[in-house]
């Protein structure tokens, strides 16, 4: 194996080379890398040249961040940023090594990558409620609007609240439009338990509620999209820093090339995640009866808050069709009664094909092979050593480690339903029949 991927000792050494070789392939890749006084390795950063073009022009400017541990000889966390593309399928911006997710290391990430996509227009950033992340967003993105994950605060209430269970009501509050349906699902929060409603309340509720946000999410609510990256790189992070280097370079081409072809046989006006959102909502809204008030407002009663929608502005005060940038199921039953009024104008521009061919339009190169290499002297001339941190001996962590406050779930049994064993090491009784219950080992 070391024959073929080289020990983790020399592609640390190999890393100076790697970079220069990858902005000759790739116009307009940024790449970064900061040693110790020692020459230790401390931080790298990679950013292609098409997947910043294609991120600043043409995806929606959301941006969900996280880091996932390294499986290899040394220790070591993977810092990925993420958006998703017009068709909702990932698209990678940048990637980052450190030693750990601390402040140091999280701080290095993130300003380099403000260098990479520099001042992007209503710009978002999702993340877990690691500390570090948010302190650290705030200082290199000052003007940015910051989001938590949803799914990791239900997590973090389950973990503080065990006997409590309010989650399916937190993610209805979340993801509401509007404030009066929010403050409904409190009000019901808030029955079950009033230290649930301070717990929000303390969490911030601008920062995890869709309707109290202050900037655009597009219906992002999870770092999900960051998670899937993680799971996708699940085998590669336990090969030596360039070869885990070389697997992403290799998917990134690989999505570039299908997705751009993809894209560009695309004949509709939207990309075909957003023609079938738009198409359930159509049907959602054939009942719905429209009231004229001029040339461009509308009431539109839907049986529950109805909708006021003015075409010219764009907006409905259902708040959907402002916040997501795709028309509301308002909007669309409008667009059915004016017949003369197009559906795909009122769609943001990131929905296109058009947006959608354009992100993906730069080609991906890998860097060759070794001795394909041209660099200069200078260049070679720098040595990389490995991280001062060796991992403890003993088998390596391969499972993914919770974040914080997250619960740990156990395993549960296939056979009698119990947790904390599996079917293998389960000692409950084999019912005689079908009929007969299962009798737990905890319940005898």
């Amino acid at each position: 194996m070391e024959k073929v991927r080289g020990t983790p000792e020399d592609s640390f050494k190999l890393l100076p080379l790697y970079m220069e070789m990858l902005k000759k392939k790739n116009s307009g890749t940024c790449t970064f890398l900061e040693v110790d006084n020692a020459n230790n390795f401390k931080y790298f950063f990679m950013a292609i040249g098409g997947c910043i073009h294609g991120f600043i022009s043409s995806i929606r400017p959301v941006i969900a961040i996280d880091g996932t541990f390294l499986k290899g000889k040394f220790k070591g966390t993977l810092f990925i940023a993420t958006a998703l593309d017009g068709n909702n399928q990932l698209y990678p911006v940048t990637f980052g090594v450190g030693d750990s997710e601390n402040d140091a290391s999280w701080g290095w990430f993130l300003m380099k990558l403000k260098v990479a996509i520099g001042e992007v227009p209503n710009l978002v950033f999702i993340s877990d409620r690691h500390p570090s992340i948010q302190k650290n967003v705030n200082i290199a993105f000052p003007n940015v609007a910051y989001g938590i994950c949803t799914h990791y605060l239900k997590q973090n209430l389950r973990a503080k609240f065990k006997e409590i269970e309010v989650g399916a009501i937190v993610e209805l509050a979340a993801k509401t439009y509007r404030p009066q349906h929010f403050n409904y699902f409190m009000n019901e929060i808030q029955k079950v338990d009033e230290r649930v409603v301070k717990y929000l309340q303390d969490a911030g509720y601008e920062k995890w509620a869709r309707c109290h946000f202050d900037g655009l999410r597009y219906s992002i609510m999870t770092t999900n999209i960051a998670e899937s990256m993680n799971s996708v790189l699940k085998n590669p992070r336990q090969l030596p820093i360039h070869k885990l280097l070389d697997s992403i370079i290799d998917k990134l081409r690989e999505w570039f090339c299908d997705r751009r072809e993809e894209a560009v046989n695309c004949h509709t006006r939207l990309t075909k995640w957003a023609e079938k959102e738009l198409l359930t909502k159509s049907e959602n809204s054939r009942t719905y009866k429209v009231v004229t008030l001029n040339m461009y407002e509308f009431i539109v009663k839907d049986g529950d808050l109805n909708g006021h929608v003015n075409i010219l502005d764009k907006t409905c005060s259902c708040r959907e069709f402002q916040l997501d940038q795709l028309p509301c199921e308002h909007a669309l039953a409008v667009c059915r009664y004016r017949e003369t009024l197009s559906v795909y104008d009122m769609c943001s521009r990131y929905y296109s094909s058009e947006a959608w061919v354009a992100a993906y339009a730069e080609t991906i190169y890998h860097v060759g092979t070794e001795e394909e290499w041209e660099v200069s002297e200078e260049v070679q001339s720098n040595e990389v050593l490995p991280l001062v941190e060796k991992r403890k001996k003993g088998r390596p962590q391969k499972l993914r480690i919770p974040s914080q406050c997250e619960e740990k779930l156990s395993r549960k049994c296939g056979r009698c339903g119990s947790r904390g064993h599996n079917r293998l090491t389960c000692s409950a009784p084999i019912p005689l029949s079908n009929n007969e219950p299962v009798v737990r080992p905890n319940e005898t």
